[in-house]
């Protein structure tokens, strides 16, 4: 099966505001983006030469005013801090440092193009796109965090979330421009005057009808993996008669080069998991995650240098100790025989496929029982038992028999967190994968019994090289 090359689609995410002259502090404690401009190191001697480059951040930076947010990449080596206007990926934690909700968060409004939003320049304005499954929880919980924050919360109900990709050589030059062009500012007045130049520009979209545009980010989890919309209008086919046709939404010239076509939701959640891109709606509401199992130091959601937030201690102590033990990963899951096992040892990327005999056996199962069960390596070959090696008197059974050789117990070297048709994200422990990327579950057959699903997991290409596990 293969996604389509481009595509635009609506996304099931809820819109939450905070607005207020204390807006900029308040999220600063919460999310692990960070929001403020000083530098935050226990000792001045750790602060680095690219660090000091940024230690007048808060003379540019007024965070009483609407001024942006901070873009950063821990894995950048020049440490650049960037203003602008567009979005950027974040988590929320718990005091426990497991995730609560992952996160875009975007300055609100993106551009004044026109003039469109003055009135909404006029303080600190940001707009938090999260699952809209856990909308009610999110506004109770900023609601708890609120206390003195002079802040105001609300959910948006009018602001409609979109994302549209092509798999393109034209397209990733395309974003690298308008990256190059348009979002490497640094102050604030800067970034509105790049922001309204990139949406009169026309490049991608069309200038007439800028002021439907709220919010803007080109998505960076993965490097070009496409750009999110928000929109204060719903768009749509042009035999609809609601909202702002697809067709005068892009710019003559962009609808020229790529495709616009309106696809499923389903479609950009398929992609994301090819390319090894998990979201919290991914994984049942219930499950408890830890950011860097989530990935979250690999798509550019963290701060290491932003002070103290929610979950702060145990995600710092976690990245300085340098034990991580767990991600999630793609994976595949086929019908366990000598053919389909031959196939997919040399394959090297997913490959969705819905006919696939393996999800007729997998829709036996719901996405909570799959989770239960214990990821085995696929060739479980027997282990000498070690006092058998022992040159120890007692290595020798009492009852003068040979020492036996034992099954030595596996333990699980992952769980599954999602499934969808033949292929899947699942919580694997790295270093199983350095030696093995082929693994099994055990479920159960209509024949009676059990029946051996096979599981290739894969190592996406956009990540950072490995250090040993």
């Amino acid at each position: 099966m293969s996604l389509p090359i481009a595509g635009l689609a609506q996304l099931s995410k809820g819109i939450i505001q905070v607005v207020g002259k204390d807006a900029t502090k308040f999220l600063n404690g919460l999310i692990t983006s960070r929001m403020l401009p000083n530098v935050v190191k226990k000792k001045q001697h750790t602060i680095s030469e690219n660090e000091n480059r940024h230690a007048n951040l808060s003379e540019i930076i007024d965070i009483n005013n609407n001024w942006g947010l901070m873009h950063g990449d821990i894995y950048d080596p020049e440490e650049n801090i960037f203003i602008g206007r567009d979005g950027l990926n974040s988590m929320f934690l718990n005091s426990k440092g497991r995730v609560t909700a992952d996160c875009f968060l975007y300055s609100f409004p993106f551009h004044n193009s026109k003039g469109s939003f003055e009135e909404v320049l006029k303080k600190p304005n940001f707009l938090i796109e999260v699952d809209s499954r856990i909308i009610p929880e999110m506004e109770s919980l900023l609601r708890i965090h609120k206390l003195s924050a002079k802040v105001k919360i609300n959910t948006v109900s009018d602001i409609y979330s979109y994302y549209y990709y092509s798999d393109t050589m034209e397209f990733d030059e395309l974003l690298e421009q308008v990256q190059d062009t348009y979002f490497r500012s640094v102050d604030p007045n800067e970034a509105l005057v790049k922001a309204n130049e990139f949406i009169e520009s026309n490049l991608i979209f069309n200038s007439r009808v800028s002021s439907n545009i709220v919010g803007f980010s080109i998505d960076n989890r993965i490097p070009n993996l496409g750009i999110k919309i928000l929109t204060n209008k719903p768009l749509n086919n042009d035999d609809q008669n609601i909202g702002v046709a697809v067709d005068d939404f892009f710019s003559e010239s962009f609808q020229q080069s790529f495709r616009t076509n309106i696809i499923s939701e389903d479609v950009i959640n398929m992609r994301r998991n090819v390319n090894g891109l998990f979201e919290g709606q991914d994984a049942d509401i219930d499950q408890t995650l830890l950011p860097f199992e989530c990935n979250l130091d690999y798509t550019n959601g963290l701060s290491l240098d932003k002070g103290c937030y929610v979950g702060q201690e145990l995600t710092i102590r976690t990245y300085n100790n340098g034990v991580i033990r767990k991600r999630i990963m793609p994976v595949q899951f086929f019908e366990n025989n000598e053919e389909t096992v031959d196939e997919i040892s040399n394959q090297g990327y997913v490959n969705i496929d819905s006919s696939d005999k393996v999800v007729e056996t997998l829709k036996m199962l719901n996405q909570t029982t799959l989770g239960k069960l214990d990821m085995l390596p696929l060739y479980d070959l027997p282990v000498e038992n070690e006092e058998s090696k022992s040159a120890s008197p007692f290595a020798s059974s009492p009852f003068g028999g040979e020492s036996k050789k034992s099954r030595r117990r596996k333990a699980s070297s992952g769980k599954i967190i999602s499934q969808h048709d033949n292929v899947g994200f699942a919580l694997v422990t790295l270093s199983e994968i350095e030696r093995n990327d082929l693994f099994k579950i055990e479920v159960p057959s209509l024949e009676g019994g059990m029946r051996s699903v096979g599981i290739k997991v894969f190592t996406p290409d956009w990540w950072p090289e490995q250090e040993d596990y």
